[in-house]
């Protein structure tokens, strides 16, 4: 066979390079398909507001005015202080490494990923440990109190919808159906803690490293990073006999759900409507649940001014209250997000590399 000129071979070459290079550009199916959840929840969330009549949903907004807008933004400055508190407990038991006020600018700015992406990606998670390595913090103590403060605040989620059902079904007649799959769901959770608790004392890691061993596959990456992995199941294992740390952590996590009924209370007031405390808990209650449900959503986009409508429905609210409500969040959610990228693009400045380099 006739051996190819040269420069035949070399256009070969830069053609198949082009190829490889389209090829590693070209999205995967899950983004694709999370492309078409974020547009679908945006179709969904303009209809609802289209529906719900913009005339109606103004008027409702207008009212709150200049001096009443600053109260849409600083309740949530209430989560990000109990959040701050749950992570500062959930780092071992020789404490912290660095300051909370970094501790609070690494909430924000991990929040603001949280809010952008489909929270079932943890993308948030995964920049909170990127954070901690930059500041300088040791590697195991990065992931072990991500793990740690994730164990604590799914506990006191736990614990929020368990209480915040309990006193919905006092005051609130339920259908017998609904009180069925809500119990089934907050068992599964339980179990889910369980579990994961149960991991952590045998050691996140243990098991991989156990079974890698046996089957005598990455062996390599095993003996490169033993130390690393055995540090971080120590660090977990401690977390967990530290039990003020742990108790702290989850009742700081806590107090930021309650913190998110507050924040519910004050639009609704913000807004004229039903003001009671129970009226802000079942709203955050459901909302909570729906983002669980909708996880793979960027942002919940539609999902929940879908879920804000039913419950507004249920309390004799009204379409326009609803949606007027659903934008009070959608605009505290930005403005934070705003300032949760500022806080990124920052210390990526300060570092002189970026963040995700």
């Amino acid at each position: 066979m006739a051996k190819e000129p040269a420069n035949v071979q070399q256009v070969n070459k830069i053609e198949r390079a082009a190829e490889d290079r389209a090829l590693q550009n070209r999205p995967g199916s899950r983004v694709i398909l999370t492309r078409l959840f974020l547009i679908a929840g945006l179709v969904l969330f303009a209809f609802l507001i289209w529906n719900s009549g913009l005339e109606l949903i103004g008027k409702l907004l207008l009212q709150i005015g200049w001096i009443g807008l600053p109260m849409v933004i600083v309740p949530h400055a209430l989560v990000i202080v109990f959040e701050t508190l749950g992570w500062w407990f959930a780092f071992p038991r020789n404490g912290c490494p660095i300051k909370p006020i970094k501790i609070a600018r690494f909430v924000v700015a991990a929040k603001a990923i949280q809010l952008i992406t489909p929270s079932i990606s943890q993308a948030g998670e995964l920049l909170k440990i990127q954070l901690l390595r930059l500041t300088g913090v040791m590697s195991e103590i990065s992931v072990a109190s991500v793990i740690a403060s994730k164990t604590t605040i799914t506990l006191a989620e736990l614990l929020f919808l368990s209480l915040g059902f309990a006193a919905i079904l006092i005051y609130v007649t339920v259908e017998p159906a609904l009180v069925t799959s809500a119990t089934v769901g907050i068992l599964m959770m339980c179990i889910a803690v369980a579990a994961i608790v149960a991991w952590q004392r045998i050691g996140i890691f243990r098991p991989f490293v156990l079974l890698s061993r046996r089957l005598g596959m990455l062996t390599a990456f095993c003996d490169r990073h033993e130390q690393f992995m055995f540090d971080t199941d120590s660090l977990l294992r401690s977390h967990l006999t530290n039990t003020s740390g742990f108790w702290l952590s989850a009742f700081g996590y806590f107090l930021a759900w309650l913190s998110g009924v507050l924040e519910a209370w004050v639009f609704l007031s913000l807004l004229g409507l039903a003001n009671n405390f129970l009226s802000a808990l079942l709203v955050q209650v459901w909302l909570v649940l729906v983002t669980r449900v909708t996880a793979f959503i960027p942002g919940n986009v539609g999902a929940h001014e879908a879920a804000i409508l039913v419950v507004s429905t249920f309390l004799g609210l009204g379409a326009d209250g609803a949606m007027a409500f659903a934008l009070l969040r959608r605009f505290r959610q930005i403005v934070w997000i705003a300032l949760g990228l500022g806080l990124m693009a920052k210390m990526s400045r300060a570092q002189r590399f970026p963040l995700f380099g």
